[in-house]
């Protein structure tokens, strides 16, 4: 690859000069939907995406007949094979009785002494704890996690009435306020009186629920039992299922939480790190839990799980738990004494222990007020937070245990939404959509056949997940509007044949990526060859139905896009110049500007294929003007091998490159050689097998781009089609590849795109 040209550069702010900029802004005149009012140019023509008539396509007819015989010639390697050499490219429930209680109780004190009296082994790693903790006080520098800890969380509801059920957007409330308060971007934290305010701190933890369970399934982090038990206390019982409540997931890969009915007046409770990793968790009371549904006054903004996870990260009660006396600490110097928990919503300054004249710190959130009046940690208490993920905690939000920091890769065809199950999407000769699924034991609805799910599809189609058992597929149709079609775990929506029409005029195909539980974020290139984005946040698709947000310059081929965190989102494309370019949504705003984009030089002669296997940290692979696939990575500081360098990794390529990633710092790489065989490397962790710019030969004659999923710790699957248009598979089962080095396994059909 020559030196890059400058004169296609893009301008910080997404400006661009001329319409022969590589990535100019967004530009007047666009051939697409109105942004304002989201409304399509021209209507959906007939044929757009109904049913294909006369065709039967995959139902055993001339569309998609089983194919027999020469489509996957194994070992047939004629041509130039994948060497090469070439220039390259350098560089409502209510509390107890229905009623909230109306003063805050927390029980963790009781379940520390508790385990005090019942585990001798407690107390010294109690000890242990502590120890660490005073050395994190001492010299904040010895922390060893940077950035923000992402800590996948679980919810188990235990109900005995209806109204205790409480809803997924109650705890999706709650979930972002814990985001608010841990991140210092609570509103109310302007609340804090002066002298404190300084002392204010950004604990940098995030939480989002859980996107894959103990068995490596997809999840949505919320799991619920009915139970016989009018209510729970202090002692446990809702953390065990024989004790009527529900069991906890590994704590150390994620935060448990339990929401119950609790009595006696109780709020929640948690426990300190070192206790049983059984009960390892909170417990709130459900009229206690977020922000809507039954959350009650004066407990309804959600500050109890914010005081109890404080617990969970080893903060103690801010008066240290000794009455009302003044001898008791909660091992935070910036934190003043006081003489006991306040309640209510006490006015600035109400001194105690001397403290004046600042007085008491009651708006912390390790006090007992009322949920309006709490509103901050402090420096001291991140510190102590700090050293409790570095210590006892030391395993969580650290990429282990797949919760919801784990990263979410662009769509494609293919998709694995939980461990050994496998959902497959291709248009047939007809040019509908046509669905197969692998379920553990067997493909349905058979081995080489498939469900027909209608329409007349000009793109190929894109699949996402963002829970268990939840598919989303994209696809543009015959007026180049981009459709949408959806399982929900029991049926397709809007019907197994139909979509839902989402305007727009799109060239090539649709790009989504899934962040977290109900919400997509799906990407086009207009006819302007534009950038467009439309989202869906739980409820609605925004900025409209049929509308698109405009994110400017002049694309090239297909975009990708990956989240490797809830709401944070980074978008790659090629520019008019065949750069690489980079944008992202960091949760607040797009960067470089919402037209703008980051240039990362090359030449390009393939879409970009982008990886992310763990927080901040992103892979990009491209083809380059010889052939040759080139790699550049993002390590959560800065672009290696240079902000416009690459990595040659050797071969000539054909077509489009697949990446996927299956554990953290593993990476497997596929491709075509000039042999139309398919071709594999990987990384894993320290250097790339076979070697930096050589390739396993996995055999095959293939007539489509490789699609590969990874869908547990060592497991690849990898499919083609072959030359007689049927769909092939091999699979990596950890030890060898099935059915063999160089053999597939014939799916059947006759695809016409995938």
């Amino acid at each position: 690859m020559q030196p890059m040209p400058v004169e296609g550069d893009v301008q910080a702010d997404g400006s661009g000069t001329d319409a022969g900029d590589a990535m100019p802004g967004a530009r007047p005149g666009v051939s697409y939907v109105d942004q304002a009012g989201g409304v399509a140019p021209s209507g959906m023509p007939a044929g757009g995406m109904q049913q294909a008539q006369g065709s039967p396509g995959m139902a055993g007819g001339s569309g998609m007949p089983s194919a027999d015989g020469g489509g996957m010639d194994a070992g047939f390697a004629g041509g130039g094979g994948n060497g090469g050499n070439g220039g390259g490219m350098g560089p409502g429930g209510g509390g107890q009785g229905g009623r909230t209680p109306q003063v805050r109780t927390c029980a963790t004190m009781d379940v520390h002494r508790r385990l005090l009296s019942e585990d001798p082994g407690y107390a010294s790693v109690r000890d242990e704890i502590e120890n660490l903790a005073g050395l994190y006080a001492a010299d904040g520098a010895i922390a060893g996690r940077t950035g923000v800890t992402h800590i996948p969380v679980v919810v188990h509801v235990v109900w005995n009435t209806a109204a205790q059920n409480i809803s997924d957007a109650q705890i999706a409330s709650q979930i972002d306020v814990l985001n608010r308060d841990f991140r210092r971007v609570n509103p109310d934290v302007a609340s804090t009186p002066a002298p404190f305010l300084p002392l204010t701190a950004d604990a940098r933890v995030e939480f989002a629920l859980a996107t894959t369970d103990p068995h490596g399934a997809a999840t949505n982090g919320i799991e619920r039992r009915e139970t016989t038990l009018a209510s729970f206390g202090a002692d446990d019982a809702v953390k065990a299922q024989a004790t009527g409540g529900m069991d906890a997931w590994p704590a150390d890969s994620y935060l448990n939480i339990w929401v119950c009915q609790l009595g006696g007046g109780l709020l929640g409770y948690a426990q300190f790190p070192g206790g049983p990793a059984a009960t390892d968790g909170v417990v709130i009371l459900q009229s206690a839990f977020g922000t809507s549904g039954t959350a009650a006054p004066p407990f309804h903004l959600g500050r109890t799980a914010t005081h109890e996870i404080g617990h969970w990260l080893n903060l103690n009660h801010i008066w240290g738990d000794d009455g009302t006396g003044c001898s008791g600490t909660d091992n935070v110097a910036d934190t003043p004494n006081q003489g006991g928990p306040n309640t209510g919503q006490p006015s600035f300054p109400h001194v105690s222990c001397s403290n004046g004249p600042n007085g008491d710190m009651f708006m912390n959130y390790m006090d007992y007020v009322d949920d309006p009046a709490m509103f901050m940690f402090t420096t001291g208490q991140v510190a102590r937070m700090q050293a409790c993920l570095d210590g006892p905690r030391a395993t969580i939000g650290t990429g282990g245990g797949g919760g919801g920091a784990t990263p979410r890769q662009s769509s494609s065809p293919v998709l694995a939404w939980g461990a050994n199950r496998l959902d497959i999407f291709v248009l047939g000769t007809d040019r509908a959509l046509y669905h197969k699924a692998w379920n553990g034991a067997g493909w349905a609805p058979s081995a080489i056949g498939y469900e027909a799910q209608g329409g007349i599809g000009t793109s190929a189609p894109q699949v996402v997940s963002w829970g268990e058992n939840r598919l989303d597929v994209f696809v543009t149709g015959t007026d180049s509007g981009l459709f949408h079609k959806w399982w929900n775990g029991t049926a397709w929506g809007p019907s197994l044949t139909g979509y839902e029409a989402m305007g727009g005029l799109c060239v090539g195909d649709p790009r989504a990526v899934a962040w977290g539980a109900n919400r997509l974020d799906v990407f086009v290139v207009g006819t302007d060859r534009g950038l467009h984005h439309k989202w869906w946040n739980g409820s609605a698709w925004g900025p409209s139905l049929t509308g698109y947000e405009a994110m400017g310059g002049i694309c090239l081929g297909q975009p990708e896009a990956v989240a490797w965190a809830p709401n944070r989102l980074d978008v790659f494309v090629i520019g008019s110049d065949r750069a690489l370019y980079h944008k992202w949504w960091d949760g607040a705003k797009w960067g470089p500007s919402l037209t703008g984009y980051e240039r990362l030089g090359g030449i390009c002669t393939s879409s970009p294929k982008a990886v992310a296997w763990g927080p901040n940290r992103l892979d990009v692979f491209v083809t380059g003007t010889d052939g040759a696939l080139y790699h550049k990575w993002w390590d959560g500081a800065k672009w290696g091998p240079s902000s416009d360098g690459f990595e040659r990794l050797g071969g000539v390529c054909v077509g489009e490159v697949e990446a996927v990633s299956w554990a953290p710092n593993r990476l497997d790489l596929f491709v075509i050689g000039t042999d139309s065989a398919l071709y594999h490397k990987a990384w894993n962790g320290t250097a790339w097998s076979p070697s930096l710019t050589g390739f396993e030969n996995l055999g095959g004659v293939c007539t489509s781009r490789p699609r590969a999923t990874a869908w547990a710790e060592n497991r690849l699957d990898v499919f083609v089609t072959g030359t007689n248009g049927a769909l092939f598979h091999k699979a990596w089962n950890g030890t060898a590849w099935s059915p063999s080095v160089t053999g597939y396994e014939n799916l059947g059909g006759v695809v016409s795109c995938f």
